[in-house]
């Protein structure tokens, strides 16, 4: 599931020519290549295979290129158009889409300085400025009936100019879809705990709107929509301005005003806080954890506005001094009081973002104290004492053995959730632009096989000033501060890693339905599924170049379990 632009290069002839044939593959699972590289025969294949369950989506990248189509020839590939999908049966035929990608620029930056290169990267979709990639994609109906399903996909043609002139015939290539007995939920539905963060202020700064204006929310709609398709879980909100002092191109505002009055007293405006919690819940149905950060920001102060001087001001934090109290005290009995009143209080967390433990207990204690039925939401690096305390732990994927086990079973016990994360590190598994694809989809693999509740990572949407063109920002590795693009375009990063939670459900399904059916040889297939995923999806193989190998081997595990299975 993969996309490709490739723009081979040759010598004009002379004269006219004959129109070389063109040429139509599919890419396999995890091949990333870039504009002026061909496609070798170890990294394509013939035919678009596909295989899920009902309400699975399910895709292939494909690639369709001529030696004429070369741009300052005025050479162009036709579109591409795929059949309806017949069953051998007499069911209903299935319909799939057919995107084209668009290119953005990818440099290597800081840990992987050799990655990017400045390339051209087909990612981005629907996209019309890579004519030579497509991606074919169906959303399997829940209701469509199993077993195999056959039609055609066909490059229309195209033109050229000289030295050819003429035009380019179309090319045609199979495609096979099996569909399997297994059904997946709506994705509103799925158990795996997805916290992708959310930046409103870019959407509003590249749209052309005023933050939190009904046009700003209107612009937001189909972004989060397909946020909520991908099973999102988390609604991430500010307490404070820049929490993370300033890591991304769009500032981190408050969500909530805070206002010191003529009195001295304190008072809160949560009108944006309310607004886009309500939206996201009521109108994207996102409704599950409101993650707030933050008490601990990176900065360690709390912008407010003063009323006796009408200027905004900064309260310096220190944990250690009667400030701290000061500050938050007030802020949480105010917050847990319009919490309850809006009746998200049991909902929402307070968030820390890789903080020493001395300030995170710090924040915890006020929480306690002020506000006790908030939970506390931790990122880290790897655990420490007090990640003990934490409802909804984190940690960076090559740390995730330091959680697994009995503290593992301790958490689950308690009602904990305990995910992974990926940022700038590490270098793999990632979904950098230039990150071979099957990376993400790896990830929720690696969550399944392990026990994990999910997958957290820091940016959804933190574009950088012109996302469409190049992915680069700041010392960041390409692509690290955003997984989707402008106009509501997908990407590969992003709906792989769509693939690897579906995986991770369809897991989870396999283990209820043996546990449902209760045979021995039922609890077989499930143990022998679960050791060989252990046996594949390990912290030391998550460092290696094995991903795509990993992937299409679990796949296979799976398939074989829900025929067996589904089966009995």
């Amino acid at each position: 599931m993969k996309f490709l632009l490739s723009l081979p290069l040759m010598c004009a002839a002379a004269v006219a020519a004959e129109i070389p044939a063109p040429h139509m593959v599919v890419l396999k699972d995890n091949e990333r290549l870039v504009a002026g590289e061909l496609p070798t025969a170890q990294q394509t294949q013939d035919a678009v295979r596909l295989r899920g369950w009902r309400g699975e989506r399910v895709s292939a990248q494909v690639v369709a290129w001529s030696e004429v189509f070369i741009a300052k020839w005025g050479g162009r590939p036709g579109g591409i158009q795929c059949s309806a999908l017949s069953p051998e049966g007499g069911h209903a035929a299935l319909q799939p889409r057919c995107y084209g990608v668009g290119t953005t620029k990818a440099h290597g930056k800081w840990v992987a300085d050799v990655l990017g290169n400045g390339r051209l990267y087909a990612d981005a979709f629907p996209g019309n400025n890579a004519p030579h990639a497509f991606m074919v994609q169906l959303d399997i109906p829940a209701d469509a009936a199993p077993g195999v399903y056959r039609g055609t996909l066909k490059m229309n043609g195209g033109y050229v100019g000289k030295p050819y002139y003429g035009v380019v015939a179309p090319v045609e290539i199979p495609v096979e879809l099996v569909v399997e007995q297994g059904v997946l939920p709506a994705p509103k539905d799925w158990q795996f705990h997805l916290d992708l963060w959310q930046q409103p202020q870019s959407i509003a700064r590249w749209h052309k709107v005023t933050p939190w204006s009904a046009e700003h929310f209107e612009a937001m709609r189909p972004y989060m929509r397909m946020l909520a398709q991908a099973g999102q879980k988390v609604i991430t909100c500010t307490l404070l301005d820049e929490a993370w002092n300033g890591q991304t191109h769009d500032d981190f505002p408050s969500y909530i005003e805070w206002i010191k009055g003529k009195d001295g007293a304190w008072r809160y405006d949560f009108s944006a806080f309310d607004a886009w919690v309500s939206f996201m819940m009521n109108e994207i149905g996102i409704t599950e954890q409101i993650s707030c950060y933050t008490m601990v920001p990176w900065h360690m102060k709390v912008r407010y506005l003063n009323e006796s001087t009408g200027k905004y001001e900064f309260i310096k934090l220190d944990v250690n001094s009667p400030v701290w109290e000061q500050t938050w005290g007030p802020f949480l009995s105010a917050f847990r009081a319009h919490l309850l009143q809006k009746g998200w209080l049991h909902q929402t967390c307070i968030a820390l973002d890789e903080r020493p433990d001395h300030m995170a207990r710090a924040a915890k204690a006020m929480v306690d104290r002020y506000a006790p039925e908030l939970r506390v939401v931790s990122a880290v690096d790897k655990p420490s004492a007090f990640t003990g305390e934490v409802y909804d732990l984190s940690v960076v994927i090559t740390h995730a053995d330091s959680v697994m086990g009995e503290l593992l079973a301790e958490r689950k016990a308690l009602g904990n959730k305990t995910t992974v994360y990926v940022c700038l590190h590490p270098q793999k598994p990632n979904t950098f632009t230039f990150s071979p694809p099957a990376e993400a989809e790896w990830i929720g693999l690696f969550v399944a096989a392990n026990g994990l509740d999910g997958f957290l990572r820091w940016a959804y949407n933190s574009w950088n000033e012109d996302p469409l063109r190049c992915t680069d920002f700041g010392k960041w590795p390409s692509g690290d501060c955003f997984l989707v693009y402008p106009g509501a375009c997908s990407s590969i990063r992003f709906e792989r890693l769509r693939d690897g939670i579906e995986d991770a459900e369809k897991i989870r399904i396999l283990r209820e339905r043996a546990a449902a059916i209760g045979t021995p040889e039922a609890q077989t297939i499930i143990d022998k599924l679960n050791a060989r995923l252990r046996a594949i999806f390990t912290v030391a193989r998550s460092k290696g170049n094995t991903h795509g190998e990993d992937v299409r081997r679990a796949h296979e595990l799976i398939s074989e379990a829900t025929e067996n299975l589904f089966r009995s």
